[in-house]
């Protein structure tokens, strides 16, 4: 839920980046990138970021359990009363795991937007007559590279935030 807010501002600079890079490869305005790359982003954000969520919490799950036994033994050394044992089982872990898993929640993020954001202005470029055989055929690599600038931002801006906290 705390991603949410973060997300919705980050979103116009995501979609500068990403309509900026587009345009002139895909061969289209720079009005027609910027509401493709908009609405292509919302779609992304409000079907990608949900299942990618999804994913990460079962990969959590399983590393759970890999890492510090049975559901039944964490509930059983959690309840003993330590503090410390008390904030482990509510989430708060050694800083490599927390790390670890914005690494893969990034990766997953990364994945669900390119693909889906591919799909949609494949689409969208077909609906409008605008998709020859060369666009065609690098658009999903044109999206995956815009997607790789607007996700280098986001690590700048990402670790910038960490080290300023």
């Amino acid at each position: 839920m705390l991603v949410w807010p973060i997300t919705i501002v980050l979103l116009l600079p995501i979609i500068a980046v990403e309509a900026s890079y587009s345009r002139s490869r895909l061969g289209i305005s720079r009005g027609q990138a910027f509401r493709v790359f908009g609405i292509a982003n919302l779609v992304s954000t409000v079907i990608g970021f949900p299942i990618a969520a999804a994913v990460a919490a079962a990969i959590q799950n399983k590393m759970q359990v890999w890492l510090f036994g049975t559901r039944q033994a964490n509930w059983e050394r959690f309840s003993g009363g330590d503090v410390s044992r008390l904030a482990l089982g509510m989430g708060q872990y050694p800083r490599w795991i927390l790390i670890a898993a914005a690494a893969v929640m990034f990766v997953l993020c990364f994945a669900f937007s390119w693909w889906i954001e591919g799909a949609y202005i494949k689409w969208w470029l077909k609906r409008k007559g605008l998709a020859t055989a060369a666009t065609s055929s690098k658009t999903s690599q044109v999206v995956r590279d815009a997607n790789l600038l607007s996700y280098m931002m986001l690590a700048a801006i990402s670790l910038f935030a960490l080290a300023w906290i």
